[in-house]
């Protein structure tokens, strides 16, 4: 019975199709609509649509604004909308592969700004459609030549300051210079480079922030451009902060004459206390600052000998203060034109002993207090020579002699003296 029924399938035949008036209305209604389409087609042969975002190129070569150096200052994804009419079976298909949109620059001659036509062509030639149209038709482009430039940092804080017993120093920065690149035009219009700090605070210690480079027109106005690249547009300002003290001055002295009663020589200084500054605590621990040495052989009456200030490393003279003047009175003092008789030699090297040749010094100035002077004789003077500085052996020598007054008084000689020894062998 199976057989039979699928023998009996089999054996239908196209008449019975057609006899069969389901399939009959079916396939009219698919005549119909082949009909009617094929009728649209006959009435309407072309259609229009638009083909979107065609991109739009610019060719550099062999131009002239490739020869001067030109290039487009403005970002420029550009594309265009095409409109074409054509088969409408031709048309739907149609993308931006098949478009090629692009502006001649045969116009530009020159850095500026330039009204461009786009000129839209097909990737291939075919004559079932056709381009109607294109928007934009026309580009607004700018040009000039790229070039680089460095400026100086300035850098203003107004809202910084020192705090009371503090000094701050002029801020700096981590560079000294900022470059800039970009179009000529705008490049040309800067007139200076500035970092602002916008804080206020009175410091006690150093301050390191980090500001933005401004650039300044000549008339002081910011100037902002999309166009410009500056490389290190944020800078680190470092704003020094010192600690400040008063220190008193300390005149050094060097030759002291031997038993001279230092603490009783007078003088005045020009100015008595340096103001000074350093980054650090160790100010604190400073109780004078030291200037000199004077050579005492130089001191006459009203002496005026100048002294550089010199500060250790890490220290600042706040008030620039470079030279400080001794003054030595010129009252209460005297001198006289002394002879010298009596030599005393220390430190002969071992195995030596040396004598004095010459029998004395004549015309020593001897300078000191009025009343010291006046019971002051020859025999209070004594010539030390200290042959520790020399090397000696065997022969006669010229040395140095350094004259002072016996008694601890205030007196000393003025002026280098020397004499002639005999050093020889010891038996």
């Amino acid at each position: 019975m199976r057989k039979a029924a699928a023998t009996d399938k089999k054996r239908i035949t196209l008449n019975d199709l057609f006899n069969n008036n389901k399939f009959v209305a079916v396939l009219s209604v698919i005549f119909a609509v082949l009909l009617w389409f094929s009728i649209y087609l006959a009435d309407k042969p072309n259609s229009n649509t638009t083909v979107n975002g065609v991109p739009v190129t610019i060719n550099y070569e062999n131009s002239m604004a490739q020869s001067l150096g030109l290039e487009i200052i403005d970002e420029i994804p550009l594309t265009v909308d095409v409109a074409v009419s054509g088969k409408r079976y031709k048309i739907t298909r149609l993308d931006e592969s098949n478009f090629k949109a692009q502006v001649s620059l045969a116009s530009v001659s020159k850095a500026g700004e330039y009204t461009l036509q786009v000129q839209v062509l097909r990737n291939e030639s075919d004559s079932e459609y056709e381009i109607i149209n294109w928007t934009p038709a026309q580009v607004t482009l700018r040009f000039d030549q790229i070039i680089t430039k460095q400026f100086p940092v300035e850098i203003t804080a107004p809202g910084l300051s020192a705090d009371n017993g503090y000094l701050m120093e002029s801020p700096y920065a981590d560079v000294d210079y900022v470059t800039v690149k970009g179009p000529q035009n705008e490049v040309s219009k800067i007139e200076r480079c500035v970092v602002n700090l916008p804080i206020e605070k009175a410091l006690t210690e150093s301050l390191t922030a980090v500001g933005t480079a401004t650039f300044l027109d000549r008339n002081g106005a910011s100037i902002i451009s999309d166009n410009l690249i500056c490389e290190n547009s944020n800078i680190s300002i470092t704003i020094p902060i010192y600690k400040t003290r008063q220190l008193p001055l300390k005149v050094e002295f060097v030759n002291i004459p031997k038993g001279f009663p230092i603490d009783q020589l007078k003088y005045t200084l020009s100015r008595s206390t340096v103001l000074v500054a350093s980054p650090s605590e160790t100010i604190d621990n400073m109780e004078s600052i030291t200037i000199g040495p004077i050579d005492f052989r130089t001191i006459d009456i009203g002496s005026e000998i100048p002294l550089e200030v010199v500060l250790n490393a890490g220290f600042k003279n706040v008030e620039n203060v470079s030279e400080i003047t001794v003054t030595f009175p010129s009252y209460g003092l005297t001198s006289k034109n002394m002879e010298l008789q009596n030599f005393v030699i220390e430190n002969a090297p071992a195995g030596y002993e040396a004598e004095v040749l010459t029998g004395k010094l004549r015309d020593v100035r001897i300078i000191g207090d009025s009343s010291v002077l006046s019971e002051l004789t020859p025999e209070d003077l004594v010539g030390s020579i200290d042959l520790s500085q020399y090397s000696v052996s065997k022969g006669q020598y010229n040395v140095a002699v350094k004259v002072y007054a016996q008694g601890r008084v205030l007196a000393w000689a003025v002026g280098e003296y020397s004499a002639d020894i005999q050093v020889t062998e010891k038996e």
